[in-house]
């Protein structure tokens, strides 16, 4: 499956870019192979436009914002988040801008401190994160980068409770214990699934001080939540009490590309745990993930025959499953099959 060519990819919200790289302009993102121009309006909310001029195709984000609106390079026609053209520097005294003189408008939203795009009707609603609204946690902005894969086999990676003792070697994998110590795996509906795990890992001494623990061999309680189409909520609770909340979305960029976009929620303080010994050993362990993930082929199989398995692929069954059944045509109600009438005599 290559993302691009599945239509209703395009009905779910994705975070693309922090708020504040919007600060200085409008910037360029690409979505589901859709170049996009992104600024902050009026009202110092996002929005989102085809990134195309309609009068000679120049590239918006190649311009400026002025009044809230963004103005192409080229011919200096300014654009209203709606999409329309409302102002032409060479318009004739008297005259009008066209309505049809417009670019095509999608869906924008700030939420957590990012800009977040839904290229037509979004099926579901951008998933609540409640830590965000307890001052009892603080949140920690931590990666915005662009990696070399397919969404859904980042969405698998952190379903995988087998690949930590082998991908996470040299960071938090106990090689000794390669199998989940618990697994408990539940069905949330046609667009999340949740899963309960607790596994053994290793604490090197910068792991150990970010996370309270005495010993370098313990146990760590994971509850992996799965939102439609791509956002993985981890989170890690340490005997301490501490819990350790990783957002963690993978917006498709196109085919083969991702935008890696991570923030994490944390009951601790900045002087308990400062962001840069956080960050510094997270680099660590994301990058092994990025190592192995990149080597991955983009085409994702939807066939479950395609691939072998094992015990602990059981979450990312149960994911293909689900995305499978979103990504399926509708059928409208004329196409659908004909009840045929029951004989009540058998």
């Amino acid at each position: 499956m290559l993302l691009t060519n599945e239509s209703r990819l395009r009905d779910f919200w994705y975070a693309v870019m922090p708020i504040s790289e919007l600060t200085s302009g409008p910037k360029s993102f690409t979505l589901l192979g859709e170049k996009i121009v992104l600024w902050l309006d009026q009202a110092g909310q996002p929005a989102a436009l085809e990134d195309r001029c309609c009068h000679r195709s120049a590239r918006l984000s190649r311009g400026s914002v002025e009044d809230g609106c963004v103005v192409c390079p080229y011919h200096s026609w300014a654009f209203s988040s709606s999409g329309a053209c409302v102002h032409m520097p060479q318009l004739e005294a008297g005259r009008t801008v066209p309505k049809n003189y417009a670019v095509n408008a999608f869906k924008c939203q700030e939420r957590y401190g990012y800009a977040w795009v839904s290229l037509r009707d979004p099926m579901v609603s951008i998933p609540e994160i409640p830590e965000a609204e307890n001052p009892s946690y603080r949140q920690i902005d931590c990666f915005n980068e662009t990696w070399n894969t397919c969404s859904p086999r980042v969405v698998e990676n952190e379903l995988d409770m087998g690949h930590f003792a082998s991908v996470h070697r040299q960071s938090i994998g106990n090689k000794d214990v390669p199998l989940p110590l618990t697994y408990e795996l539940t069905d949330k509906g046609p667009t999340s699934l949740h899963l309960c795990s607790k596994i053994s890992v290793r604490a090197p001494d910068q792991q150990r001080k970010n996370t309270r623990s005495e010993h370098e061999i313990t146990t760590r309680e994971m509850n992996v939540t799965w939102f439609a189409p791509f956002v993985i909520r981890l989170d890690l609770t340490y005997p301490s009490g501490l819990r350790h909340i990783i957002i963690n979305h993978p917006t498709p960029i196109d085919d083969s590309h991702i935008q890696v976009l991570q923030f994490h929620f944390r009951n601790d303080t900045e002087a308990e745990t400062s962001r840069d010994e956080l960050i510094s050993f997270e680099r660590r362990v994301l990058d092994e993930d990025k190592y192995v993930l990149e080597s991955t082929d983009p085409d994702f199989p939807m066939d479950k025959s395609t691939e072998a398995h094992m015990m602990t692929d059981r979450a990312g069954f149960m994911f293909r499953s689900k995305l499978q059944e979103l990504l399926a045509p509708k059928l409208k109600p004329d196409h659908l099959p004909i009840q045929q009438p029951v004989d009540c005599n058998l």
